[in-house]
């Protein structure tokens, strides 16, 4: 199963098109993201991403897991509201 952390951390790389840069915005150092990279693209046994001189660029499998991967991260953020809310009375049945 795919970890969240992981397609956070993919997501945020495409975005940049650049590792620098996106470990930046995670507060992580480079090379663990690069090896987290890897093992997702390990984990789904296809190259995700092209490393290039000047940056990254996505493969058309990295964009098709891009654009999922936004799709879930947004709906897992939907999740977390939606139980805080309801955890704090603000959603919910009265009875």
């Amino acid at each position: 199963m795919l970890d969240l952390y992981k397609l956070h951390a993919f997501v945020v790389v495409v975005e940049e098109r650049n590792i620098t840069h996106a470990a930046n915005r995670l507060f992580i150092q480079q090379p663990p993201l690069t090896r987290l990279l890897k093992k997702l693209e390990e984990e789904l046994s296809t190259q995700l991403l092209i490393r290039q001189p000047r940056g990254i660029e996505p493969t058309e499998a990295g964009l098709a897991l891009f654009k999922e991967a936004q799709l879930l991260l947004e709906h897992a953020r939907h999740i977390t509201k939606l139980v805080q809310d309801v955890s704090q009375g603000k959603t919910g049945q009265l009875n």
